[in-house]
C-alpha cells in the first residue's frame, strides 16, 4: 500500500497482493480514490491493532484465571491431604488412602 510518483508528477495509490506466492502491485487510482482507498487502507489496519490488542487483553486475562486456578488446586489437595492425615488415613503407594488399623 504505496503511493508510487511518475517522472509526470502524478501520484499513483498500488495496494500490495501476493498471487502464487510471489508479491504483485496492484493499482487502485489516483486522486480522490486513492485517497479514499488510503483511507480504507488506515482503518483495516487499526481495526487489526485494535483486535489484536483485545485477544492479547482476553489471553492474559485467561492466563492470569489459570494460574489462580493451579494455585486454588494446590491450596485444595494441601487441605485435603492434611484432613485424611488427621483423620487416620495415609497414603498407600502413593496414590490410595487407606484407614491405619488400630494397634
Amino acid at each position: 500500500m504505496s503511493w508510487d510518483v511518475k517522472e509526470s508528477g502524478l501520484a499513483y495509490f498500488y495496494r500490495s497482493r501476493r498471487v502464487n506466492g510471489k508479491p504483485v502491485k496492484v493499482y487502485v487510482g489516483r486522486g480522490h480514490k486513492g485517497v479514499e482507498a488510503e483511507h480504507q487502507d488506515q482503518e483495516r489496519r487499526l481495526k487489526q491493532q485494535r483486535d489484536e490488542q483485545h485477544w492479547e487483553t482476553k489471553l492474559s486475562q485467561i492466563e492470569q484465571a489459570a494460574r489462580h486456578t493451579a494455585e486454588s488446586a494446590s491450596l485444595i489437595t494441601l487441605l485435603h491431604r492434611a484432613i485424611l492425615i488427621n483423620a487416620g488415613y495415609y497414603l498407600h503407594k502413593g496414590h490410595e488412602w487407606r484407614r491405619r488399623r488400630a494397634v
